[in-house]
């Protein structure tokens, strides 16, 4: 590993081997190519309708989905997304570019934080760690609110640790910057984890002179001047108007919300369900995949960090003791991983906010234990990248095969050139796995994720109304059955719902089958344009991976034309 890490340094000055040069052509091009991949009908989809609908309407300030009042998250991924669109656009990568740029952002922060609190080599090995990260390269293919979240933690607790020893302004005002736009994008978890960090690290080091000359008052008054726009539109959507009704209940208030019901709600299981309450591992095994292929690794390192801090244990509590760099990673990494254990309602992507960190440990371990501990790094790695390979063989191979002939001469020249790279460089751990997993990576944007996501009817209904040049102003949903985000999506126009009743022939109808029969029973007569299948295509569940079970998961999308 270490002469992985000194190789990567002189090739800057003697040129950039093959290797190397694949390694950023798949990783980079995996990347950039996943901006062009059609948003999933979850939340991806539905946050792009919500900031679609500012566009549309010209009301930056509420936040509604389809004819709903949304309270849930924030403003910040909207604005973004809004703003793009108005540049650019309504298309998929139009809505995912900011969360990519903000994930640079985010490598960037974590390589100069490794940078001042370790050294170089940490900092490169934790930024190329992140980026390699399966769960932070999937936040850029389904893009929700943690991509951004994720590097504005970062970002802010990088900006905090150089304030905290040099007092400098524009690092005091880039880590309220930083604070908002966390706020601003998830609520208060954006607060609380990166002022946590900074805690943590003025107590490893003994440094709290930002608290003296009431230096941390600006901060906290620079955050809430920047917060003011969004606290200022909850207030004019939820708080002026306590008669609407937001999750069976009214007298609500957008301020309080963000403040406290968000988090409250989401931990007790009150407002959003107790998914996952009985899985008290749920982010264990979650971990295992998410951080792939760096999650044995990331567990050999936290194992050492913990066993250092065990041997400090007797000064860590002493005033002035010097106390093991990693303390404030680990402890602030342990606190928020128990926090979100505890919740009654958990999601995978909640874990995303804690990579960052758990890069940063992980470059420091092998940067400083790759001699020392180098056998067993080895069978750990080899172990992971084959089973990432096996993994990524069975999905494009079985699930979803490359069909085309020079899509599969491509693949296979490729694997070659990775397989003869590999043997070249067999000596240099780093650069194997960065290898094998932009390989990967690769594999799945190019072919895996696109050809999945050809599933959603939504998507594939659109093409059609495209080609028969069918006016979207005469499209509609039967109410209450049957809308597809990623139909409204990818027409760039959020179609109407009507009930009933309301329907006027002649008129293009799309329904699913409920709604189909709702219309018979109506007694509506009309004709069947086109039905595709539509598979739920984020319920990646082992029997959906086999081709001959996946009618299972299909529902069935119309259009339909409306007749006298």
């Amino acid at each position: 590993m270490v002469d992985a890490s000194t190789h990567l340094k002189m090739s800057r000055l003697k040129g950039v081997s093959i290797a190397e040069g694949l390694v950023f052509v798949l990783l980079v091009g995996s990347y950039l190519r996943g901006l062009w991949i059609p948003l999933m009908d979850n939340d991806s989809a539905h946050h792009a309708l919500i900031a679609l609908r500012m566009v549309e309407t010209g009301n930056y300030h509420e936040l509604i989905f389809r004819d709903a009042d949304y309270l849930d998250k924030p403003h910040f991924l909207f604005w973004a997304v809004a703003l793009f669109f108005n540049m650019f656009g309504v298309s998929a990568w139009t809505y995912k570019l900011p969360s990519l740029l903000f994930s640079a952002a985010g490598v960037y922060a974590t390589y100069r934080l490794g940078k001042r609190i370790f050294n170089v080599q940490t900092g490169q090995l934790a930024a190329l760690i992140l980026t390699s990260s399966y769960a932070f390269f999937l936040a850029n293919n389904d893009v929700r609110m943690d991509a951004i979240l994720t590097s504005a933690i970062i970002f802010t607790t990088w900006q905090l640790v150089e304030w905290i020893h040099a007092h400098r302004l524009p690092n005091m005002f880039m880590a309220a910057l930083g604070f908002a736009a966390g706020f601003a994008t998830k609520g208060i978890i954006g607060l609380v984890m990166p002022a946590l960090a900074g805690l943590l690290y003025m107590y490893q080091i003994n440094n709290w002179s930002v608290w003296r000359g009431m230096r941390w008052l600006g901060m906290v008054l620079m955050v809430a001047l920047l917060l003011l726009p969004v606290f200022y539109s909850m207030y004019l959507q939820f708080d002026l108007h306590p008669e609407k009704l937001i999750r069976g209940s009214t007298g609500n208030s957008g301020i309080l919300f963000l403040l406290f019901g968000q988090s409250v709600g989401r931990y007790s299981g009150t407002a959003w369900g107790t998914l996952a309450q009985n899985e008290p591992l749920f982010f264990v095994h979650t971990f295992l995949w998410a951080f792939l292929p760096w999650s044995l690794m990331a567990l050999l390192a936290l194992v050492s960090s913990a066993k250092d801090l065990w041997k400090s244990r007797t000064i860590l509590w002493k005033r002035n003791a010097f106390k093991p760099a990693s303390f404030f990673l680990v402890a602030t990494s342990a606190i928020i991983f128990l926090l979100i254990s505890g919740s009654r309602f958990k999601l995978p992507h909640y874990l995303n906010i804690l990579f960052p960190f758990f890069a940063l440990l992980t470059g420091s371990f092998l940067a400083t234990h790759a001699a020392s501990r180098g056998r067993l790094i080895r069978m750990l790695q080899y172990i992971t990248l084959g089973a990432l390979l096996i993994v990524t063989c069975f999905l494009n191979a079985y699930v979803f095969p490359v069909e085309s002939i020079m899509g599969r001469t491509i693949v296979a020249v490729v694997m070659i050139v990775v397989a003869v790279c590999v043997y070249q460089r067999r000596k240099q751990l780093l650069l194997i796995t960065l290898l094998v997993t932009s390989f990967c990576y690769a594999l799945l944007n190019f072919n895996f994720y696109p050809k999945a996501l050809a599933l959603q009817g939504g998507s594939r209904l659109a093409r059609y109304v495209k080609e028969k040049n069918i006016s979207v102003e005469d499209l509609f949903y039967v109410q209450g059955y049957g809308a597809s985000n990623s139909f409204d999506f990818a027409l760039g126009r959020i179609i109407a719902a009507k009930p009933i009743d309301r329907f006027d022939a002649p008129a293009y109808i799309v329904t699913d089958d409920g709604g189909k029969i709702a219309l018979l029973n109506a007694g509506l007569r009309f004709e069947e344009l086109n039905a595709v299948q539509d598979f739920s295509v984020s319920v990646l569940s082992k029997d959906w991976m086999i081709p001959k079970n996946r009618v299972a998961f299909q529902n069935k999308l119309y259009l339909l034309l409306l007749q006298r």
